[in-house]
């Protein structure tokens, strides 16, 4: 056992050594070799103690990344004992002792003893089994058994190559599907997300299967990647694993997750600032390694299925031409080749490479790996060509057709051939914002808005107004380019549209699409800073919009602009909620233009339509006329909100209060389907209460998702009041009932004056979650009087946390002011919060010390909390 110890010691001295060199800037090679050999020399001295006595064959080997050479600091120790013979009591014992000695070690280990027919038969079965035993390596024991082993494995590899490549590239692309499809998400896997680690091993197994090569040499070797394409790979590999080193020497354990958390300290490492710019700039180095990881393993992959095509002789093979398109470019089983012979002048010729795309475009072609260095190397060398009109002509025509244009567009980016068609792509590849609401980098999300826009097929609703757009293109165009002003000063949309203009101009497009493209890319933004920070129901802000969208076809693609715009921001981004408020401004606004009638008539005949399905449904009511009556009393602003099942609920409810001689009723809701519970709180006016029901929520650790507070009707002299509260839990699920209950009990204490909210609250700001380190948005404060012609609206942005709602609203209720509504938006860390105010005389603020005052109450309330 001394030796074991012993053994044990230098093993994990030898650890702390090699750390030190990461920390040396060591390549990452050189430090998977030495944590290979660390452990290879622990599994060898410790070998004869537990299996040396054996009188069966047994071998250890090492399997997967271990066996590779490849090893991260808390990588999986991926190696098995393989035996011939049965097991004995006395041999189980040993393998018992063996395990739980490699335990002791407190990494993640991958360990089985297994007959070696058994091995054989595992890995003919299960892929991930076939995949690490293709990397096996003999470490100790009886040697004889590897190659018995390789024998029997590499006749089933040849016998089963195509399915076996197929299925590898089958779960090449559900990786690619779980983590996002693309490179450039912003808290990528770095070994499991596209362009991560896993993208070499995976064009090493199929390589290793066609060619049978060994190492990544065998790269060169074969012919498989020239040496520039080797060099490129082979470095943005060394990066990727320095970043996974540094990661798990961060966390303590294997964490592969490059998250905001660590991306500060990561680019630290790498030398670059510790502030935003710094983290931004070392995210464009790793998305840019990346890139070159999955492009290049793609062209791997597509050269090793060639050669394994050309040389499967079957009868299909024989008799499948090849299909020539035009005098350069012919297609074969899907993918898109170019001539031998042209090659060069492809390579020389940017309008030919224009014509490849417009193949692709038509019918939906691969691009093979050779098409795809030539056209990338020509972008490279041939910028300046690609500027010339027959080659934007080209272009155009592409962009004049929506269909399969995501994708014709993806492939010009990954091979460089969007930037030097339109230059900012280049600026703006890899671009990254540090913040927790944009999930990919920009250039690719404007990719993906196009995208989004193609898969509006899947609602019904949706591509019925795309249906009837008279020039769907310009829709399109606008979310290709509506970002291209990001990174630049001033604001991203203005500046977009100047860039786009100068674009368009140069493409030749005519003065109306222009006009089109840009104004959309100048509004952009307008829908969804409507529907989610204004009050939507308000005549002034719809007929503001209406006139500013001019005409029933801008609406309709800035509409569809915004869904696929904030659908493409990444997971989280969209919901039914936005969905429900952008869908109501929408219809408002539609309903102006099918009616021909200004906003305010047309409000005042949905009113009267209101009202009349009101008296319907209290018509068998004994109540009736009393209800009527008070209908007949309620506020403008309060029929416009709610709905006429509302009202009628809502009308019941105060006479209740009248009737029992009661001052405050509490009703519930739950909504599963949407993730959240509404409570109904109808009450005698009582001055700064809403503040108070804010913060037993927070109280309660509930997420506020939106309010509204409205003066329902006035009996004699009484104010009777309705606030409507959706809220979930921190993790977005209903709240359960009896957490609710608890709630209404809370704020009838706290309206009956039996306790205070701040004696219950005493710290109002509570985090949504233990992620701390994540980039803070700034806290900003605005007012916008010109909204609405009864209110001033406050918007407050900030970062996420439980209170927020409580402690500004308090702070308003103390600043002397009423508020009458509240809207939350949400987009990552970042909440704006937007409050509809007047002064105590219930008008407009437009004094502005009292402005700057509040605002400075705001900004100290939330500084540093």
């Amino acid at each position: 056992m001394v030796e074991l110890e012993v053994a044990k010691e230098r093993f994990l001295k030898r650890r702390e050594e090699i750390k030190q060199k990461h920390f040396e800037k060591k390549t990452g090679f050189e430090i998977a070799q030495e944590l290979k050999d660390s452990l290879d020399e622990l599994l060898t001295s410790v070998y004869p103690h537990f299996f040396g006595k054996w009188d069966i064959p047994a071998t250890l080997v090492a399997l997967g990344g271990y066996g590779r050479g490849e090893l991260n600091f808390y990588s999986d120790m991926d190696f098995n004992l393989i035996y011939k013979g049965k097991l004995t009591d006395s041999y189980r014992e040993d393998l018992e002792a063996f395990y739980y000695y490699m335990l002791s070690f407190n990494i993640d280990l991958g360990y089985s003893p297994r007959n070696l027919d058994e091995a054989v038969s595992l890995a003919q079965e299960d892929l991930s089994v076939l995949t690490n035993f293709l990397q096996i390596r003999y470490v100790a024991g009886d040697e004889r058994i590897v190659g018995e082993f390789g024998k029997r494995f590499w006749k089933f590899l040849k016998k089963n190559r195509e399915n076996i490549i197929d299925e590898i590239i089958k779960a090449r692309n559900e990786r690619y599907k779980r983590f996002f499809g693309t490179v450039y998400y912003q808290e990528p896997n770095v070994k499991e997300s596209k362009g991560g680690l896993r993208d070499l091993h995976e064009a090493f197994w199929i390589a290793k299967i066609v060619f049978e090569i060994d190492n990544y040499s065998g790269f060169i070797d074969k012919s498989i990647l020239d040496w520039k394409s080797f060099r490129d790979v082979i470095s943005a590999y060394d990066f990727l694993l320095r970043v996974r080193n540094h990661l798990h020497i961060l966390s303590g354990r294997k964490s592969d997750i490059l998250s905001f958390q660590l991306q500060r300290e990561v680019a630290k490492f790498f030398g670059f600032s510790s502030d935003n710019k710094g983290v931004e700039n070392f995210m464009k180095n790793y998305f840019s390694a990346a890139l070159d990881l999955s492009i290049i393993t793609r062209e791997i992959i597509k050269k090793s299925r060639e050669f394994a095509r050309k040389t499967e002789k079957t009868i299909f093979s024989v008799f499948k031409k090849e299909n020539r398109l035009n005098d350069y470019f012919y297609e074969h089983d899907g993918t898109l080749y170019i001539f031998d012979d042209k090659k060069t002048e492809v390579l020389k010729n940017p309008s030919l490479i224009l014509d490849g795309f417009k193949f692709i475009q038509q019918i939906g072609y691969t691009l093979s790996s050779d098409a795809f260095s030539i056209f990338k190397l020509s972008a490279e060398t041939e910028k300046e060509a690609f500027q010339q009109k027959a080659v934007l002509k080209k272009f155009k025509d592409i962009l004049l057709k929506p269909v399969r244009l995501s994708y014709v567009i993806e492939l010009m980016h990954d091979c460089r051939v969007l930037d030097t068609l339109i230059p900012d792509f280049e600026r703006l590849r890899g671009h990254f914002q540090f913040d927790t609401y944009h999930k990919f980098t920009t250039d690719i999300h404007l990719i993906m808005t196009v995208r989004e826009l193609e898969k509006l097929k899947e609602n019904s609703s949706y591509y019925q107004i795309l249906d009837d757009l008279e020039k769907p293109h310009t829709l399109f165009i606008a979310a290709l380019l509506h970002d291209i002003g990001k990174g630049k000063k001033g604001k991203h949309e203005n500046v977009g549209a100047a860039i786009a203009y100068r674009y368009l101009k140069r493409l030749d497009f005519k003065d109306d699409e222009i006009e089109e493209i840009v104004w959309l890319i100048k509004n952009h933004l307008l829908m969804s800073f409507l529907a989610f920070r204004r009050d939507i129901s308000d005549p002034k802000l719809i007929e503001e919009f209406v006139k500013n969208c001019e005409t029933e076809e801008r609406l309709k693609k800035l509409f569809l602009l915004t869904c696929a715009d904030i659908k493409a921001v990444g997971p989280g981004g969209w919901d039914r909620w936005k969905a429900s408020l952008l869908w109501e401004l929408f219809t408002s606004a539609l309903d102006v233009f099918y009616a021909g009638k200004d906003v305010k008539t047309l409000i005042n005949e949905k009113v009267k339509k209101k009202a009349e399905k009101v008296k319907e449904l209290l018509k068998d009511d004994t109540d009736k006329k009393l209800l009527e009556r008070l209908f007949e009393s309620a506020e403008e602003d309060y029929l416009r909100t709610y709905s006429a099942d509302d009202i009628v609920k809502h009308l019941k409810l105060i006479k209740r209060l009248m009737d029992e001689g009661k001052d405050i009723l509490l009703i519930s809701e739950f909504f599963p389907e949407l993730g959240y519970a509404e409570v109904t709180v109808v009450d005698r006016y009582k001055r700064a209460f809403f503040y108070k029901i804010a913060g037993v929520f927070t109280y309660l650790n509930l997420n506020i998702k939106g309010a509204y507070i409205n003066k329902a009707v006035t009996v004699d002299e009484t104010d009777f009041m309705v606030y409507t509260v959706r809220v979930s839990t921190v993790s977005e699920e209903v709240p359960e009932e009896e957490v609710i209950e608890k709630v209404k009990d809370y704020v009838r204490e706290l309206y009956y004056g039996k306790i205070e909210i701040e004696n219950i609250l005493k710290q109002p700001f509570k985090r949504k979650g233990f992620r701390s380190n994540l980039p803070k948005p700034v806290t900003k404060v605005k007012f916008d009087n010109s909204i609405s012609e009864k209110y001033t609206v406050v918007e407050v942005s900030t970062w996420d946390r439980l209170g927020l709602l409580y402690a500004i609203t308090r702070e308003l209720a103390l600043s002397g002011t009423k508020l009458r509504r509240a809207i939350i938006s949400t987009e990552g860390n970042r909440v704006i919060d937007s409050f509809y105010i007047t002064d105590l005389n219930l008008n407009k603020i437009s004094d502005e010390e009292k402005l700057e005052e509040i605002k400075v109450r705001i900004l100290n309330l939330l500084k540093d909390k």
